[in-house]
């Protein structure tokens, strides 16, 4: 089912987006052009489209969404949790799904990149702190605590961006689970064949 489009406030880098947003998700929603979209991303015609040929394509053909770690939580909520059958291949069925995907993890990334101080693609709690009101948010010291605590999954007191999705997430939708590891695509394999 698709999600609607991320509304983060402050953030104006996201505007470069706007136009490639609109065009994608019409797309999700015109058969015709996801037909003539999906016969591009399926290089070899097997009906499955591994993450490496989305890198490829987007790399080729859309270089404002060719950010790695976008595009792997993209696929693997995809794949694992957005109305995929967990195998680790996107389908034609679900391409619909990734194209918003796509768009959701790069403005979460661009989020994430935006209140990240230092730039080592990780936030302490001085930078969540800092940047909570790029993100809306007006939070008191002990509440900036709370959030960044349960933003920390691993109490390692750093949070890095998979852990910023989950938490961003469950804030936006909190009924949204959202995939955090591949070994999810080797258990659902070893489930479905006993």
């Amino acid at each position: 089912m698709p999600r609607p489009s991320i509304k983060m406030p402050n953030l104006k880098r996201f505007k470069k987006f706007d136009k490639l947003e609109k065009e994608f998700m019409d797309m999700s929603k015109d058969p015709a052009r996801l037909n003539e979209f999906w016969e591009i991303l399926d290089v070899n015609g097997n009906n499955k489209v591994s993450l490496a040929e989305i890198d490829k394509l987007i790399v080729y053909t859309h270089p404002q969404l060719n950010n790695k770690k976008a595009l792997m939580r993209a696929y693997k909520q995809t794949c694992l949790m957005d109305g995929g059958d967990g195998d680790p291949w996107i389908e034609p069925n679900e391409l619909p799904q990734l194209l918003i995907n796509l768009f959701y993890f790069n403005k979460l990334y661009a989020a994430f990149i935006a209140i990240d101080r230092d730039f080592d693609r990780r936030l302490d709690f001085d930078e969540f702190r800092k940047g909570a009101k790029k993100l809306g948010l007006r939070l008191k010291k002990k509440e900036a605590q709370a959030e960044f605590k349960s933003m920390d999954a691993n109490g390692g007191g750093i949070v890095l961006f998979d852990e910023f999705c989950v938490w961003y997430t469950k804030k936006i939708d909190p009924s949204r689970e959202i995939a955090t590891c591949t070994s999810q695509f080797v258990e659902r394999r070893t489930r479905g064949k006993k």
